[in-house]
């Protein structure tokens, strides 16, 4: 990585920038020292020669701005905190914990996809930093392979809130500016609204899908607006490497947000995967208990539905559209047969032992009426 000019070696009369580590199309990453408290930061500067204009130099003021005031709101373990704003040369620059990582992007493009234990494994420490941000009113909606760090040591953190919003924030993306991944975004806020946590579990399903798969559930392509058509049909094609996290994979990627967990349920099913542990239900935003079935011949895992069957439900479990003839949904339709079919005998139940009764009843009034009729008959005169 390259050097700092002697003119942006220090800012902030405090920050000292020791080398560039990672550069994108509107900013750059250094990695500093803050001579204050000794420690090593990242900084990130913003570029003005990647905005030809005086209007977008200010829009990306405002929101390079709005990230350090959005990262001081979250202070959570798989989240990179932000540490100070400093205005130098009349531009925002953020400072940062300084995490020594890789992108997943680059782990993925260097080792190829990974098992379904390892991605749930960082996955959970996604979600964790998720709901973290949405307990604090925060979408980050650019949650890609890109923007997720993985430490040596196994630590996954959260970075670049360069696009999210506070829900309570002014919206500053100009119209007709896509603020996201088309790849990783969610079919609703491809088809125009506005993003949510929900969507946010989306992404985190997309990113594990292409952990998992090598690539994005909507696949690739190099022209933008036909992949954020393709996007907003919601049509993904259903995972076939996945294994013990296909089902809850299905989950996150669903069409109708209202059928995905929050952040803090695929959390927890993310981290009894990472286990080698069986998930036995999932509730829904809404409250309904959804079943999911864990990859079939896992070792030492017993069938969610012995384990739990108090969560098994009588209602079909919705799944996100996909391709025709993409593959199978994961084994769910088979666990939901069987939570049918219980179900149903524990709602039959009563019926049958009322039908029983009457019957009985019904028996014994016949009974008594034949013998009454038989003692008439024979104490009558001949």
């Amino acid at each position: 990585m390259s050097s700092p000019t002697p003119e942006t070696a220090r800012i902030g009369n405090r920050y000292r920038l020791d080398e560039r580590i990672g550069a994108g199309a509107m900013g750059a990453v250094w990695r500093g020292t803050d001579e204050l408290l000794n420690r090593t930061v990242a900084v990130k500067e913003l570029l003005a020669a990647a905005l030809p204009s005086a209007d977008q130099l200010e829009e990306s003021r405002q929101r390079i701005l709005r990230e350090g005031r959005i990262g001081a709101r979250l202070q959570h373990a798989h989240v990179i905190s932000m540490f100070d704003v400093v205005v130098h040369d009349e531009r925002p620059w953020l400072v940062m914990e300084y995490l020594p990582s890789r992108s997943m992007a680059a782990v993925l493009a260097e080792k190829g996809p990974m098992s379904p234990r390892e991605a749930a494994a960082i996955g959970r420490q996604v979600a964790d930093g998720l709901s973290a941000a949405h307990a604090a009113g925060v979408v980050h909606r650019d949650v890609k392979p890109g923007n997720v760090l993985l430490a040596e040591d196994g630590r996954a953190k959260i970075t670049d809130f360069g696009v999210s919003r506070a829900v309570d924030d002014v919206q500053l993306t100009r119209t007709g500016v896509i603020a996201g991944t088309p790849a990783f975004l969610s079919p609703e806020v491809a088809r125009g609204q506005e993003p949510t946590a929900a969507s946010d579990v989306f992404a985190l399903g997309a990113t594990l899908y292409a952990a998992v798969e090598g690539e994005p559930p909507f696949g690739l392509d190099d022209n933008a607006y036909a992949l954020l058509h393709k996007v907003a049909t919601g049509a993904i094609r259903p995972p076939t490497e996945a294994g013990s996290m296909t089902a809850l994979l299905m989950r996150l990627l669903s069409n109708d947000p209202t059928d995905r967990p929050s952040a803090s349920q695929a959390r927890d099913s993310l981290a009894r995967i990472a286990a080698g542990q069986s998930v036995a239900g999932l509730a829904t935003p809404s409250g309904d208990t959804q079943m999911l079935e864990s990859e079939q011949g896992a070792p030492d895992v017993e069938p969610a539905a012995e384990q739990n069957p108090g969560t098994l439900t009588d209602a079909p479990v919705p799944a996100p559209m996909v391709i025709p003839g993409g593959g199978s949904n994961g084994g769910r339709n088979g666990g939901n047969r069987n939570g049918r079919a219980r179900g149903g005998f524990r709602k039959r139940l009563p019926v049958i032992i009322g039908v029983v009764v009457a019957l009985l009843v019904v028996g014994g009034g016949v009974a008594i009426g034949v013998v009454r009729a038989n003692s008439a008959s024979t104490e009558a005169p001949t």
